[in-house]
């Protein structure tokens, strides 16, 4: 056993010293190639794509490298099957507040292209050296409601359960809940968000918000809803000022390509996993990123007044009953 021992911290130091040689390189030839990202919106007709190339640094962080590696002067070009070609233009932005890199964003975009349910659709980039990217997938089914409470509260103030449909073989959905309100009649709307439950950390209330899943229901309690309802006048005395409106729910179905990104890049799907590089999924030949869909549906559920009351605040739409 010790000599088995002493080989084994012999081994151990050679890797050391191999790790502080600086002519060893930890990360390899650069690969290069190109990264087309485009996620089709079913819901409307404006449409964006980004084009970029790869780049190799001499750290670990890509934010590292101020430098934009987008690609411009391409030919992107959307379509449907047996349908027209949508042509996208380049453009540029300001980059967003606190990003890592300098100058404009460069991207592509059309305000011509929507897609229906269930149908083909393509994509394909020309890029100046001559080299083609291209990419075909299938729009997901719609999102029906099946059920969904007919008012919060119900009679029996049981859980708020709604249920939804899709054709769509092994989705999956990403769900977000919120209460729609005003403050002091203006016309500005605000959004609060509602998690799925809270727990109890440290005497502290944390909430916990819904994951990408594969189940088509949510149940939420009452319990919830009142504590994100008191939340919305939290430190303000005024509580009439806050004019309630309605519960909005917004399903999100996939496309099998962003849901295989999805499963590929989650860390929370094994607690006992650990994750030493990066999964690379791509669906794009002759290249790398996602060309990928999804659809929405949205639902509403109206409060009564007498529960909206409750809390102080003033009703801003007719009563259910």
């Amino acid at each position: 056993m010790r000599k088995y021992f002493i080989a084994f911290i012999i081994f151990g130091g050679s890797l050391l010293f191999l790790s502080c040689d600086e002519n060893v390189n930890c990360y390899g030839d650069l690969k290069e190639g190109y990264v087309l990202n485009c996620i089709i919106r079913s819901d409307t007709t404006f449409q964006t794509a980004t084009l970029s190339k790869t780049y190799l640094l001499d750290n670990f962080d890509p934010y590292s490298d101020p430098e934009s590696h987008a690609v411009e002067d391409a030919t992107i070009r959307i379509w449907k099957s047996n349908d027209s070609v949508a042509v996208l233009s380049d453009t540029s932005i300001a980059e967003p507040e606190n990003s890592a890199y300098e100058g404009e964003y460069k991207l592509y975009y059309t305000n011509s292209f929507q897609p229906e349910s269930n149908s083909a659709i393509s994509i394909e980039a020309l890029l100046p050296d001559g080299t083609r990217l291209q990419s075909s997938i299938k729009v997901p089914a719609k999102v029906t409601m099946k059920s969904i409470a007919e008012k919060i509260p119900l009679d029996d103030k049981g859980a708020i359960n709604i249920i939804w449909n899709t054709d769509q073989e092994n989705p999956i959905f990403i769900s977000k809940m919120y209460i729609i309100y005003s403050i002091n009649e203006t016309n500005i709307r605000y959004k609060k968000i509602v998690p799925l439950s809270y727990v109890s950390y440290n005497n502290t209330a944390l909430p916990i918000y819904p994951t990408p899943t594969s189940q088509n229901y949510i149940s939420l309690s009452m319990g919830t809803m009142d504590k994100v309802m008191e939340s919305i006048s939290a430190g303000d005395s005024d509580k009439s000022k806050y004019i309630i409106l309605s519960f909005k729910i917004e399903i999100i179905s996939l496309s099998e390509e962003l849901s295989k990104y999805y499963n590929s890049t989650n860390r929370s799907l094994d607690t006992y996993s650990v994750k030493l590089n990066e999964t690379d999924y791509s669906n794009i030949t002759n290249g790398y990123g996602i060309f990928g869909a999804y659809v929405r549906k949205y639902a509403g559920i109206r409060f009564t007044h007498a529960y909206i009351e409750s809390f102080g605040y003033t009703p801003g739409v007719s009563d259910v009953e």
